[in-house]
């Protein structure tokens, strides 16, 4: 993945990102900044083919706050919520004597 600043201003960043699958991370990235009070705007669209590039866009109601900060916010708040979803999966799955191992599901003989 390669990520490139295109625009940086007070409250508003545009980023230019190649090399990946762009839906499953960045609408994921789009809907926790949307839940956050402090964004006005997040969105992205594709950049040449959907596959090789997309643009990713932050404004903040507040132009004094740092849009990269509010981005970094919300993947740790993405990444501990997939942290408490695989430790209660697991936990689950273990009831019924499935073990949750490196992404694959181990199905009791």
């Amino acid at each position: 993945m390669e990520i490139k600043i295109l625009k940086k201003e007070d409250g508003y960043v545009k980023l230019n990102i190649r090399g990946t699958d762009p839906h499953t991370l960045f609408n994921l990235l789009r809907v926790q900044l949307l839940s956050d009070p402090e964004v006005d705007f997040a969105g992205y669209w594709r950049n040449e083919s959907f596959y090789e590039s997309i643009i990713f866009q932050v404004r903040l109601k507040d132009e004094s706050k740092d849009p990269i900060e509010v981005i970094k916010l919300a993947l740790e708040n993405i990444r501990k919520q997939t942290e408490e979803f695989i430790k209660v999966s697991k936990e689950e799955l273990a009831k019924y004597g499935i073990a949750l191992k490196a992404g694959n599901f181990q199905l009791p003989a």
